[in-house]
């Protein structure tokens, strides 16, 4: 890439573990289309090293950087440079230790969290002007234009079974009426990602649910991949719902002492639910594709 920055005329940068990226080791869909995106719309200048930076940082006045120590280096950005900075933050529970100060040292302008709530929960006293809401997004090509209808099929609940964060979703899967797959998107990927979301779309409800745990209280990329292929979005209550859009309107809701009522509610009278089922899918095409990020971006950044 050396090369190729060194023609590069522009002044914005990304910084990224180009390998990472590459070798395709995201942990959801959503991160490499958004790379992509980016790459595609702004055509950066790319920071893979310390090294890289400091040959590059005086023609560099706006820096997007993928989440430092995960899938980009931590940079230690020159303060004199005057840089606009947006740094990645995804699950927060991950980075207690050293996240807060290795931006709040670094001066960073500001943090893209794809949570709100957690975020805070984990970092109470963080700077609230330093923080960005950068939901999850659906990559645009990957949006299905399925009618949606019903198939009458099972409602399936899919992912992985491991973590501590997942007591609700491991309950969920003993319940009956449920079917369980333990294939997801990108961490038990048994689908190209065209698969993935046409698989998605063959059923008519799907479960997202995560932790009972107050600081796994994650909307997951899930809950927006369901409702991006016009399935019923069955989904754990968490506290960022709303802010997103998701509700009643466009979901079904649930906590753990009404799952098994509402589940059999759904089941006597399912197409009840089709309006439910357009309204989520309309909220992605509205809200929360990777495009919509992309012009996010542009405008944060005046770029």
């Amino acid at each position: 890439m050396l090369i190729e920055n060194v023609k590069n005329k522009t002044n914005i940068a990304l910084v990224i573990n180009l390998n990472f990226h590459k070798k395709d080791k995201w942990v959801s869909i959503f991160a490499p289309y958004f790379v992509e995106a980016f790459i595609k719309e702004f055509n950066p200048i790319i920071v893979s090293s310390q090294l890289e930076y400091m040959v590059f940082k005086n023609k560099i006045k706006y820096i997007v950087a993928m989440e430092p120590g995960w899938a980009a280096p931590k940079i230690n950005y020159d303060q004199k440079q005057k840089h606009v900075i947006g740094v990645f933050a995804s699950d927060p529970h991950n980075k207690t230790d050293w996240f807060q100060d290795y931006i709040l040292n670094n001066n960073i302008t500001y943090v893209l969290s794809q949570y709100y709530s957690p975020f805070f929960y984990h970092f109470p006293i963080f700077p609230k002007e330093k923080f960005i809401h950068f939901p999850w997004a659906v990559p645009d090509e990957l949006m299905p234009l399925n009618n949606i209808d019903l198939y009458n099929s099972d409602i399936m609940i899919f992912g992985g079974k491991a973590s501590n964060s997942y007591n609700i979703r491991n309950w969920c899967r003993e319940q009956k009426n449920i079917v369980s797959f333990e294939n997801s998107g990108v961490e038990n990927k048994k689908l190209s990602n065209k698969e993935y979301f046409a698989w998605l779309s063959t059923f008519d409800a799907i479960v997202a649910a995560g932790s009972s745990d107050p600081m796994y209280d994650l909307v997951t990329p899930k809950y927006f991949e369901i409702a991006s292929v016009g399935a019923l979005v069955i989904g754990q209550n968490c506290k960022d719902l709303k802010i997103l859009g998701f509700n009643e309107t466009n979901m079904l809701i649930f906590d753990k002492d009404d799952f098994n009522s509402k589940i059999e509610k759904y089941l006597k009278n399912p197409e009840v639910y089709l309006e439910k089922r357009k309204n989520g899918k309309k909220l992605i095409l509205e809200k929360h594709l990777i495009s919509h990020r992309i012009v996010f971006l542009k405008k944060l950044f005046n770029m």
